[in-house]
């Protein structure tokens, strides 16, 4: 007994030691700070990046670093290289196996912003002129070369220049650029500094739906008037616009814990973003598209996880419609039975009243002609018991009765054919009765797997 409770206590101990040991070592896998890669001064990133800094520092999690960049495809590069723990990127972004995505953040547009008097009403109309652009590894430049190859611009017609967007707010200011491109959440703040100060105009994207018929990634949007200004309507009218999703992204090989804890206060923090940066607004779970073009990190997904039904409750309709079917059909099958069942007492029964009209007949007969006659009967009856019994049209236990009223109806008929027999035998010598084949005490009908009991 107490070599047990020892051999208990240890399993125990042990147990313990290996859950203390493993949360030691989540711990010392908790990054001390998480690296967040943003964007440009005066970008939506940057903006959203500070709001989740600022918001998420009272939460339990590592402080945050929001580390410049020129935007989404360098922030795609340092998650992938482990330079970054999160990026913000483009949903059309390449990135590599190891940058999984934890939320959508926000929708982005094009921005084709127009100095007014260049008389650039449409991408077509920049050939010749000096376009801004923002810095090499931009996400934006990406989507402005797709756009030049939509319309058939050629890049080298035009006169790039490249900067953040307050080089391009003093450069359109200045005249040294008669439009600048960025792709941007509508709203932003330093583009509507832009619009007021300057007289520009947003220029539309006319074959927007064509551009985005063949890219997922990419959707046909409106901009409504005045959505910059109203007192100088910018822009003028409704346009079309290109628009495209950003998402924020992880590396692999952050903790699923981390990630976890990222990802709800991400959303718990949500309304609090919402009074730093409007965009906040849309955060949302990732789509299906997103899981599929890009996968999900696990940690994120623990938390979109946590309030799915059990299995049990979410297919509780289905499940409940599938049990009662079960049941209706578990009970036709019983009445089934019990027809059947029934069916083949009745078949038995049939044959027992016939034995029971024999054994009348027997005790009534008076000649070796009639005792005759009732033998065959009696046989072409057993005959047919065993061919019903052969394809299951009575059932076995039935025979045990029937094998009894046979018997009784054999040893009867035997007994009066002997006592007719003996009455008419003849005085001066006659011959007797011949023996007659019932005249065996051991005659048992038996069924087809085991004996009758009590035969």
């Amino acid at each position: 007994m107490r070599v047990r409770k020892f051999i208990l206590f240890g399993v125990l101990a042990a147990v313990c030691a290996a859950m203390v040991g493993w949360y030691v070592m989540s711990l010392a896998k908790q990054p001390h700070t998480l690296r967040l890669s943003a964007g440009t001064d005066g970008g939506t990133y940057r903006a959203f990046a500070d709001a989740m800094a600022a918001t998420f520092r009272t939460e339990g999690l590592p402080p945050i670093e929001v580390l410049r960049s020129a935007g989404a495809n360098e922030n795609a590069l340092r998650v992938s290289n482990g330079d970054a723990d999160f990026g913000l990127i483009q949903s059309d972004t390449a990135v590599e196996p190891n940058t999984l995505v934890v939320a959508h953040l926000f929708p982005e547009a094009f921005h084709l912003v127009a100095r007014e008097g260049s008389n650039i009403n449409s991408v077509s109309d920049l050939r010749g002129k000096r376009v801004g652009l923002m810095p090499q590894g931009s996400g934006s430049n990406a989507l402005f070369a797709r756009l030049l190859r939509h319309y058939e611009v050629p890049y080298e017609d035009l006169t790039i220049t490249y900067g953040t967007l307050a080089n391009h707010a003093d450069a359109i200011a200045l005249g040294e650029v008669d439009a600048f491109f960025m792709v941007i959440a509508l709203g932003n703040e330093t583009i509507e500094t832009i619009i007021e100060s300057t007289p520009t105009q947003l220029v539309p994207i006319e074959q927007a739906e064509a551009i985005a018929l063949f890219d997922p990634a990419l959707s046909a949007a409106v901009v409504p008037v005045g959505t910059y200004s109203g007192d100088r309507p910018v822009p003028a009218e409704p346009i079309a616009v290109v628009t495209v999703e950003s998402l924020l992204v992880a590396r692999r090989g952050l903790p699923d814990a981390t990630v976890d804890s990222f990802t709800r206060t991400l959303f718990e923090k949500r309304q609090a973003m919402v009074r730093i940066i409007p965009q906040a607004a849309f955060i949302s779970a990732p789509t299906d598209d997103v899981r599929l073009s890009f996968g999900i990190h696990p940690g994120a997904e623990l938390y979109y996880s946590q309030d799915d039904p059990l299995f049990i409750v979410e297919y509780a309709e289905p499940m409940a419609l599938a049990v009662t079917a079960f049941a209706l059909l578990i009970s036709g099958l019983w009445q089934a039975r019990i027809w059947l069942s029934g069916a083949r007492k009745n078949r038995a029964d049939h044959y027992n009243l016939a034995i029971v009209d024999i054994l009348s007949r027997a005790e009534t007969a008076k000649s070796q002609a009639e005792f005759s006659a009732i033998r065959r009967e009696l046989f072409d009856i057993f005959e047919k018991v065993i061919v019903d019994l052969d394809n299951d049209r009575i059932e076995e236990k039935s025979l045990v009765s029937f094998s009894f009223a046979w018997q009784v109806a054999a040893s009867t008929l035997n007994h009066r054919q002997l006592v007719v027999g003996a009455s008419d035998i003849d005085p001066g010598g006659g011959a007797p009765v011949p023996p007659d084949p019932f005249v065996r005490e051991t005659t048992i009908i038996r069924p087809r797997t085991h004996p009758l009991s009590g035969s």
